[in-house]
Order: structure tokens, then C-alpha cells, then sequence
């Protein structure tokens, strides 16, 4: 940047550009989240109707893994029911992340006495793709990163006020209300964190030491232990969420085995970051070989960082479900530890940055063009819907050959990236991938049967099909969906792209919908044979004729 003045709009404008991909089409079925988002909204839903904070509230056979929060979160921002949608549910979410992404260019500024590196910091943290992936659907993690993360800014930051008793009851009302958010357990890794930088800054750990982290961790427990105390029904707490979805993950058969053995070997744990990174993995290999090669000159800002992610590390090996988003606490520190290094970066090494989202581009755009030939009406893409991938990867080319350009484009390239995402599923957030509105209301008050491949992911159709009265079924139980087409009931079925349903059934509306979960056989048809099939298929709400009728 040639001067002050110029580097600020610059990254203002990368900044608003951040916003614009967190916000666009937060209402989506399509935006990347995970399978968990269906069971908490409908927790939150059947809440919510029950008029009371506690007991959550769960469907027959479903028992609920996590602590009221969330819920109570979603519960206000729908004004107990009266206005759900998905956007309302996904906002404070959105929010959260925009706090903590504040947070980390605070804590980065502070660190660094540097305001871009603090800009560098924040755009970082938004840019890792657990961000955008965990920072915008109806889920815990967010939150939990948030006031995880403050906890250990209170500490690293209030170095001059440890002595103080304040600092400690702040550092552990923070925890506690992520312990409210996700899990007890948070208090292992972060009290570990707090007591390895203490140790770490002086060379010993005293009594006062260990009280004072005991302080902050009873006090996180006390936050906690609202739950229970306040819940109707404290004994199913203690056995579904404390024994059977903590507790019950420490040990158990094969538990040796497990270590190295799929689906949560501990090395998929220990590589989870690369995961979360997203198009930042390679500036993390990056950052964590220099880091180890000049450990001897790292700051205590620094080591104290690297400590944080090593606690969730060490303390997230030992369950025998490891999975890299119980590391997304650790994010924060990572965009901070990676902005702190990004200025001093050779700009020959963005070239190889680069590969991720060049190749990413380079198969979505053709793809895109194939459905629209193929699947889709030539209109259904909006101009700036097919010129945004291709504005983002001459992006990519136009920093891999401007070396000296690169490291202030990278983090622009990265939200055009996510862009480009919504942009090739926009057409199956429309009226594509939408059942026909006035078809639906004919139908209102209806009970229909949809397919439920992944736990209550039947929440997902109460969307697509407002005032309908939703059960699920399982779609690979062809005796079960048998039985409801015979019995005339009306169902959701599943057909390829082109197909309609066969025999005695009226068709009343259908949509494309967008398939997901492939296996990397499918993955590499879908993207280099063209085979569309794999990735959209139909739906149809059928039901048989009434006898007599054809």
C-alpha cells in the first residue's frame, strides 16, 4: 500500500466485503453448516412452544446433547416461535462471530502495537473456513469460541492485574457462560492453558497460583451448575449430558484401538486445523514450521498463544471422539499468531497460498456452467452470479504472477472465494429449490412424511413447507416408505433429475435439491465427468389416488 490513508480503505473495503459474504443468503438451505444445526433448531422450536425456559424440550427418542443457551438464544431472537425463520435464528449467530472477530483485532493491536496487523488479525479469523463454516448456522460454536476466547484475552491481557480477585471471577463468569453454551468440560483445556502460561511465565507455580485458577474454574462450574439447579428434571441432565455425552466419551471398548483406528483416530485431531483453516492451511504449515524453527525468539505473547491450542490439543486427544471442531476455540489464536507473522511473509510464498483457491475455482466454475446448461434454465444464474468466481479467480492469477501485491489480496480473494460458493447454489435458494409457495398452501394443516437420512433433519422441510405438519421417514427402509405411499399418505420422495413418480400417485409440487455427503468416487464424477445426477435430484410430494380415481 503506498501510503496510511490508502491501507485503510483498502482493508475497510476487505472488511465489507467479509460482511457481505457472512450476510448473503443466511437464510439458505445451502450454506456450508453441519447435520447438528437440524436437532438444536428443533430443540429450540419445541421450547420455545412450550412457553417455559426449562425443560428443553426434545421430540420421542431424541435426548438433548448440549446446554440451554443456544436455545434460549434462538428462542428470543424468534420471539418464542412467533416469528421462525432461519434468518432469525442465524443472526445472533453472525453477531457473535463479528464480536469475536473484534475481539481478535483488539487482542491482536494490543499485541502487536500494530493497527494493520490488528485489521490482519480480525479479517484472519473470519477468513478460516471453520468460521464461516461453524460462525453463521445455529450452532454452539461461535458462542463458545467468543467467551472462550475472552476468558484467556481477560488473562493475557490483565497481565499487571492477576493479583487482583476481579480478574479471576471475570475470567471465570466468561468461561462459565461457554460452559453454558457447549460443556463443562471447557474448564480442562482453558484452566490447563492458564496454568501452563503461569508456569511458563515465571519458571514455577505457586499455591496462590492454583487457587487463583481454582477460582476461575469453580466459578465457570457455578455458571453451569445454573442449569441443573433451575431444571425440572436434573436426573436426566446428569444422565444424558453429563454421563452419557461427556462423561461416556472417556474410554469404552476398543478405546487403544481407537487412537489409530477410523473414524477418530487422534492424528485426525492433531491435522484438524488444516481443516479448519481452509484456504489459510498452507500459511499454517507456514507459520508453524517458522514457529518451531524460531521458538528460542518467540515472545510470551506468542507462547502463550501456541499454549492455548496445545491445551485443546492434549486435552481433546483423550475422549474417543476427536474431531477437528472441538478445536475452533484455538482459531482465535491462530489468526492472531498468523497475522503477527503475515507482514514479514516472502511474497514468493503466496504463490503456492494460492494453489487451494485457484483449484477450488477452477472446478467450481465449469460446474456451475454445466448445471446451468444442463439442469438449470440459461436465466436461472444472475450476471454477477457467474462473473463473481470468475472475478475471484483472476484474482488468485493476478497475485500468484504480483508477488508484491499478494499479502494484501490474499484475505479479499479469500471472501470472494466464500462468494463464489453461495453464488453457484443461489439458483437452489430460489424458486428452483423451493416447492411451488401456492401449491403449499393449498395444502396447510397437511401431515406429510418427509425423508430423514441424518438425525431431524426433517426441520430443515418445516421451511419448505410452512404450515404442513412434518414427520420424518427413513428413505432407506423401502418397506417403511412403502407402507405410507400404499396407506395414502402423503409423502416427500426422492427421484433422479428428469424422473416423476411412477403409478396410481399425484404429483401436488417438487423441487431440485442440491445432494451432499459424497464419497470421493462421486466427488471426482460430479467434477470431471459432468455427472449432475449425483449432485441434484428431485423431490416430489406424492400421494396415491383414492380408489376409484386414476
Amino acid at each position: 500500500m503506498r501510503n496510511d490513508s490508502s491501507a485503510r480503505f483498502w482493508w475497510l473495503g476487505v472488511f465489507v466485503l467479509a460482511v457481505v459474504a457472512y450476510l448473503y443468503a443466511l437464510d439458505g438451505l445451502y450454506i456450508p453448516h453441519i447435520g447438528d444445526e437440524a436437532p438444536y433448531i428443533e430443540i429450540a422450536r419445541l421450547t420455545g412452544a412450550s412457553g417455559a425456559w426449562l425443560p428443553l424440550k426434545t421430540a420421542p427418542g431424541f435426548e438433548n446433547t448440549k446446554p440451554p443457551l443456544l436455545y434460549w438464544v434462538g428462542i428470543v431472537s424468534t420471539h418464542w416461535g412467533r416469528h421462525f425463520t432461519l434468518f432469525r435464528l442465524r443472526l445472533p449467530i453472525v453477531l457473535c462471530t463479528f464480536l469475536l472477530a473484534a475481539l481478535v483485532g483488539f487482542v491482536t493491536e494490543r499485541l502487536t502495537k500494530d493497527r494493520v496487523r490488528g485489521a490482519l488479525g480480525a479479517l484472519t479469523f473470519l477468513g478460516f473456513y471453520s468460521s464461516f463454516q461453524y460462525g453463521r448456522p445455529f450452532l454452539t460454536n461461535q458462542p463458545e469460541s467468543l467467551f472462550v476466547f475472552l476468558s484467556f484475552a481477560i488473562f493475557l491481557l490483565g497481565r499487571r492485574y492477576r493479583e487482583r480477585f476481579a480478574l479471576w471471577m471475570g475470567i471465570g463468569i466468561s468461561l462459565g457462560i461457554a460452559c453454558l453454551f457447549k460443556s463443562f468440560a471447557l474448564v480442562a483445556p482453558v484452566g490447563l492453558a492458564l496454568a501452563w502460561v503461569t508456569f511458563m511465565e515465571r519458571g514455577d507455580f505457586l499455591l496462590r497460583d492454583a487457587l487463583r485458577i481454582a477460582v476461575a474454574v469453580i466459578v465457570a462450574l457455578g455458571c453451569f451448575a445454573i442449569w441443573p439447579l433451575f431444571d425440572p428434571e436434573p436426573g436426566a441432565i446428569l444422565q444424558h449430558f453429563v454421563l452419557e455425552e461427556n462423561l461416556g466419551k472417556l474410554g469404552g471398548e476398543g478405546y487403544l484401538r481407537g487412537l489409530f483406528a477410523w473414524p477418530y483416530p487422534i492424528y485426525r485431531l492433531w491435522l484438524g486445523h488444516l481443516g479448519n483453516a481452509g484456504f489459510f492451511a498452507l500459511p499454517l504449515i507456514y507459520l508453524v514450521v517458522r514457529s518451531v524453527r524460531e521458538r528460542k525468539s518467540a515472545t510470551v505473547d506468542e507462547k502463550g498463544l501456541w499454549i492455548l491450542v496445545l491445551s485443546f490439543l492434549i486435552v481433546y486427544s483423550v475422549p474417543s471422539q476427536r474431531q477437528g471442531n472441538y478445536l475452533i476455540p484455538t482459531v482465535p489464536a491462530l489468526s492472531i499468531l498468523l497475522a503477527m507473522r503475515w507482514p514479514s511473509i516472502d511474497g514468493r510464498w503466496f504463490r503456492l497460498f494460492h494453489l487451494p483457491g485457484i483449484a477450488m475455482l477452477v472446478v467450481l466454475i465449469p460446474l456451475m456452467w454445466a448445471v446451468r446448461g444442463d439442469i438449470l434454465p440459461a436465466e436461472s444464474y444472475a450476471s454477477w452470479q457467474l462473473a463473481v468466481p470468475v472475478i475471484a479467480l483472476g484474482g488468485w492469477l493476478f497475485a500468484t504472477f504480483s508477488v508484491r501485491r499478494a499479502p494484501h489480496l490474499f484475505h479479499a480473494l479469500v471472501f470472494l472465494s466464500f462468494l463464489s460458493l453461495a453464488a453457484a447454489t443461489a439458483p437452489f435458494e430460489g424458486p428452483a429449490g423451493r416447492f411451488e409457495p401456492e401449491h403449499v398452501a393449498r395444502l396447510a394443516g397437511r401431515r406429510v412424511y418427509v425423508p430423514e437420512d441424518f438425525i431431524r433433519k426433517r426441520e430443515r422441510h418445516r421451511f419448505l413447507l410452512p404450515g404442513m405438519r412434518v414427520e420424518g421417514y427413513d428413505p432407506s427402509d423401502s418397506d417403511r416408505l412403502t407402507h405410507l405411499l400404499e396407506s395414502g399418505r402423503m409423502v416427500v420422495v426422492r427421484r433422479a433429475f428428469g424422473e416423476t413418480a411412477t403409478g396410481p400417485f399425484r404429483v401436488f409440487a417438487r423441487r431440485l435439491e442440491l445432494t451432499s455427503r459424497h464419497s470421493p468416487s462421486e466427488m471426482w464424477r460430479i467434477a470431471f465427468e459432468r455427472d449432475l445426477h449425483l449432485l441434484v435430484r428431485q423431490e416430489l410430494v406424492v400421494r396415491r389416488f383414492r380408489r376409484g380415481r386414476t
